[in-house]
């Protein structure tokens, strides 16, 4: 800029003394100035038609600050030209990427037409290059996936058997991107669904047949109890062995339950509960149980229960049946139903051995057990809260823990707008 503010000064200056010199002062300075305006236009036109060729070569010579302006604009045309690689290969490692996933990957337009879609989701649905551009509902027309492929927030996913391939599940899980787009991974989840039902069909057919032996094993040995003059070392014997055939009894029970519940793929029917006489009937069983070795408080209030009852009476029941196994005598178990705007909630809250924070999490998980009173002692099968869980979990409840080691526990079921 300098350079060029010198060299104009220098030419207008020479042409006004020239004229001054010949006597045309004024016609010298406007021919000087037609002069420069003509070479600076022809400067930036070469510029321009750099620029319109796309800057792929390298600028045309320039001096002063139109050779600046052509230096700046070839800088940038480097950076940009390294910083669209670096992109270009971002994209590139991506597309791979997306391209290796056994998982479909689609993206979505905010108003849900397609938009791109990796190889595993064009065999997953069937997608066709004439596809880009139309809405996702127009492919998949199941009630379950456009309710929820259109809320305005996405929480979890959702199984379908796919429209395309006979005896496939697939599982779709949304997301928005930036707020605007939508990524949809699908993925293929048969197998582990097969799997998962083979699982579940294994453990109810043992539990099953564990019954007959049992119930036989039971009835020999109470012939065996009353047969008379039995030894201490015998009746002893007699009994650990009764305790142990009730607690296999009850695991296949419970296993039973379980797997019944695990088996059953429709949501399970809702009905009016009187939750009130439902608690009572569960905290009287408690106190036969509990042999007057705990302390039972219930708070409680008329309420209608909108839900299954089998379910809720499983997780309730075990709930409340887990606090008494697992705490010592003398231990206070209290209930209360606590109302809100949204659902209600009832707390099962006990002040015994309580459980680490560590552990919480794993309660709930089949046969744990925790380093507390929680172990074969007890009497419990390691299955009660997993019940629990499952149950309310059928009914969209869900059940929440909290412990503190040697200050109890409470555990809240919470039912959302499932109140009359």
């Amino acid at each position: 800029m300098q350079q060029e503010l010198w060299r104009a000064t220098a030419v207008f200056s020479f042409s006004l003394f020239f004229g001054w010199s010949l006597g045309f002062p004024l016609q010298i300075f406007v021919i000087s100035l037609a002069i420069y305006l003509l070479w600076s236009f022809k400067t930036i036109s070469k510029i321009f038609l750099w620029i319109d060729r796309g800057m792929r070569n390298i600028p045309p010579d320039a001096d002063g600050i139109w050779g600046e302006v052509a230096d700046t604009l070839n800088r940038q045309r480097r950076r940009h030209k390294k910083s669209a690689e670096k992109l270009r290969t971002l994209i590139r490692r991506a597309t791979k990427v997306t391209e290796s996933l056994d998982q479909g990957v689609v993206v979505l337009k905010k108003n849900r037409t397609l938009d791109w879609w990796n190889t595993s989701a064009k065999a997953l649905l069937n997608l066709r290059s004439t596809d880009r551009g139309s809405s996702i509902i127009n492919l998949i027309r199941e009630p379950r996936f456009i309710e929820y492929i259109n809320k305005s927030e996405f929480a979890g996913s959702i199984k379908l058997m796919s429209h395309v391939q006979k005896d496939v599940l697939l599982e779709f899980e949304a997301s928005f991107i930036d707020g605007q787009d939508i990524v949809l991974v699908i993925t293929d989840v048969s197998r582990l669904s097969k799997l998962e039902q083979l699982k579940v069909e294994f453990v109810g057919n043992v539990s099953h047949e564990l019954r007959t032996p049992l119930t036989v094993l039971r009835g020999y040995l109470e012939t065996l109890e009353d047969l008379p003059d039995k030894n201490a070392l015998e009746t002893k014997a007699y009994e650990q062995m009764e305790k142990q055939i009730v607690r296999m009894q009850s695991l296949a029970d419970d296993l039973i339950l379980l797997s019944q519940m695990e088996e059953e793929s429709n949501e399970p029917q809702n009905e009016e509960i009187d939750i009130v006489s439902m608690l009572n009937t569960i905290i009287d069983e408690a106190k036969v149980l509990s042999a007057g070795r705990h302390h039972f408080f219930f708070e409680s209030q008329p309420l209608i229960l909108q839900g299954n009852h089998g379910d809720i009476r499983a997780a309730l029941g075990n709930i409340i049946f887990n606090a008494v196994n697992h705490n010592p005598d003398g231990a206070e178990i209290k209930v209360n139903i606590q109302l809100h705007e949204n659902g209600i909630m009832i707390v099962i809250a006990d002040d015994g051995v309580g459980m680490p924070v560590d552990e919480i999490p794993k309660m709930t998980e089949r046969f744990y057990r925790g380093d507390n009173s929680r172990n074969s002692k007890s009497g419990g099968s390691g299955l009660g809260l997993a019940i629990a869980k499952h149950a309310l979990t059928r009914g969209n409840a869900s059940l929440d823990i909290i412990s503190r080691p040697g200050q109890g526990a409470t555990f809240e079921c919470w039912f959302p707008l499932h109140t009359n």
